[in-house]
């Protein structure tokens, strides 16, 4: 249930198995007297040649009620034990499983963009044999399908869907892909006011993008960037949701309007600076299917 509204958090599942390309670790200190509260960080796993799925890391030392976080201990083995292709080289990297891992959504307030990352707390190394792979599994809100067209207007054969995520905290945007083999049935099985739950693969490439810089004097120079392309690729989906068939009840589309509107007033705030308070806490649950979409 996230926070602000009634709707039910979506179910977001990423799993993923790989070797541990790079990590990136910082101790979380107390402001005033720097004492070690925490971790936070990023291990990176190469599950292709050009893929690289990245994943965030953050917990406190001690539980709320004062007891050891025992996710702590976890991520500090991670920390100290597990070696990384940037380490020790691909043959003695470490082999790594993570489930149970999340989508990630973040929305930058001051230029309005949605981040795609991932999130997980379990991270298991693996020593028997295993195939590298990056899978995700979730639920939405369906705002549109419609054909995907390249920046030049072509029309690519691939289906575009977006939505909308319900998460703990409110709702983000999301956007999926259907590829060429099953855009047309994905165009006209699913339509705008749905909710279904879709399985698929995750293409996270790693391509350097090399610029010629003209020179006048001395030799040519090169300008050379990383560029990290991320897309959740469909391969499968279930039904439509209906109510009182299916066992999951479809999202009601003025709660997820609500929901909406809620994040919008927070960026808002957030982009001028104000601190955010929640409208009423009081919004129609999302037990009913409705077709009036407000966005």
């Amino acid at each position: 249930m996230s926070n602000e509204t009634n709707l039910r958090e979506a179910e977001n599942q990423v799993n993923v198995e790989g070797l541990v390309s790079e990590m990136d670790f910082q101790d979380k200190k107390d402001a005033k007297t720097q004492e070690v509260i925490g971790l936070k960080g990023h291990i990176t796993v190469k599950t292709g040649d050009t893929s690289f799925i990245k994943f965030s890391l953050n917990c406190n030392r001690l539980k709320k009620d004062g007891s050891p976080n025992s996710l702590y201990k976890g991520f500090e083995t991670i920390r100290d034990t597990y070696k990384s292709i940037a380490d020790v080289g691909e043959e003695n990297a470490d082999r790594v499983r993570i489930t149970k891992g999340n989508i990630n959504l973040y929305t930058d307030a001051r230029s309005m963009t949605t981040r795609v990352g991932f999130k997980s707390n379990f991270f298991n190394r693996v020593t028997e044999d295993f195939e590298p792979k990056a899978e995700f599994e979730v639920e939405m809100f369906i705002k549109s399908v419609a054909p995907e067209v390249d920046t030049k207007g072509m029309v690519t054969g691939r289906a575009v869907v977006t939505g909308w995520m319900p998460t703990y905290n409110g709702i983000e945007p999301l956007t999926l892909i259907a590829p060429e083999d099953i855009a047309n049935d994905i165009q006209s099985i699913f339509a705008a006011g749905q909710t279904t739950k879709f399985f698929g693969k995750i293409s996270n490439n790693r391509v350097t993008k090399v610029t010629q810089i003209p020179v006048v004097i001395g030799k040519p120079k090169e300008k050379v960037e990383t560029i990290n392309k991320t897309e959740l690729i469909i391969e499968n989906a279930v039904a439509p949701y209906e109510e009182g068939i299916t066992p999951v009840a479809p999202y009601n589309s003025e709660t997820i309007n609500a929901a909406i509107a809620e994040r919008k007033r927070r960026l808002e705030e957030e982009h001028n600076g104000n601190n955010f308070t929640p409208a009423s806490q009081s919004k129609p649950s999302g037990a009913k299917m409705g077709r009036t979409l407000g966005f």
